[in-house]
C-alpha cells in the first residue's frame, strides 16, 4: 500500500516557482529547490522527477495560477476595451510593486531557454498564443461595442498587445521606473484608437 504524500503539492509548486522565477532555470540548483520546498531530494525526485520535470510542472502551475489571474479581466469584463486597458494597467502596477521586479516567469524562461530547449520554446509559444486569443476575444467585444474602430485588424492588434505585455514585463524585470512604464502603457493603448 502506497503511503500518502506528506506535503501540499501546490505549496511545493509555489515555492519552486519562486526559486525558478528569481534565479532562472540554470541558476537554480537542486539544493535551492530542496531548501525552498522543504522536500528532501528523494521525495522531490519521486514526486516530480528531475529538475527539468519539476520546472515544466512549475511552468504549467504558473499558467494555471499567475497567468490566469493576470489576464482574468480579459475574460471576465464585458467591456472589451476597458478589459484591455485594465489588464495593461494591472500588469504595470504589479511590475512596479516592491519585490516584483522579476518580470514574468514565462517570458524569462522563454528568453533563457527557448533558443536551445524545444520543450520550453513550445510552452512559451503556447502561452503567447493563449494571451493573443484572450486579446482577440476582448477586441471582438470592443469592436461590437464600437469602442474601437470597425476596420481594425483584430488578429494583428491582438498579437501586438500580447507582445506589448511581454515588453512591459521585461521592463518590470529590469526595474524600469513608473514614468517610463506609464508612458509605455499609454502609448500601447493608443493602438486601440
Amino acid at each position: 500500500m502506497a503511503r500518502p504524500r506528506a506535503f501540499d503539492e501546490e505549496s511545493v509548486l509555489d515555492n519552486a516557482m519562486n526559486v525558478f522565477w528569481h534565479k532562472g532555470f540554470e541558476g537554480t540548483s537542486v539544493q535551492d529547490l530542496v531548501d525552498e520546498t522543504g522536500l528532501n531530494r528523494a521525495s522531490m525526485y519521486a514526486s516530480f522527477g528531475d529538475k527539468k520535470a519539476l520546472f515544466l510542472r512549475v511552468l504549467d502551475h504558473y499558467v494555471q495560477t499567475i497567468s490566469a489571474a493576470r489576464f482574468a479581466k480579459l475574460v471576465e469584463m464585458t467591456d472589451g476595451r476597458q478589459a484591455i486597458c485594465e489588464t495593461f494597467r494591472d500588469v504595470m502596477r504589479n511590475g512596479l510593486s516592491e519585490g516584483r521586479n522579476k518580470g514574468c516567469l514565462m517570458v524569462n524562461s522563454g528568453m533563457e531557454l527557448a533558443p536551445h530547449d524545444a520543450e520550453t520554446a513550445a510552452i512559451a509559444r503556447q502561452s503567447f498564443k493563449r494571451t493573443e486569443l484572450l486579446f482577440v476575444d476582448a477586441l471582438v467585444r470592443a469592436q461590437a461595442q464600437k469602442t474601437i474602430a470597425e476596420g481594425k485588424n483584430i488578429r494583428a492588434l491582438a498579437r501586438f498587445l500580447a507582445g506589448s505585455v511581454q515588453g512591459l514585463q521585461l521592463m518590470a524585470r529590469r526595474a524600469a521606473d513608473e514614468e517610463t512604464m506609464r508612458d509605455y502603457v499609454e502609448m500601447v493603448l493608443t493602438a486601440l484608437d
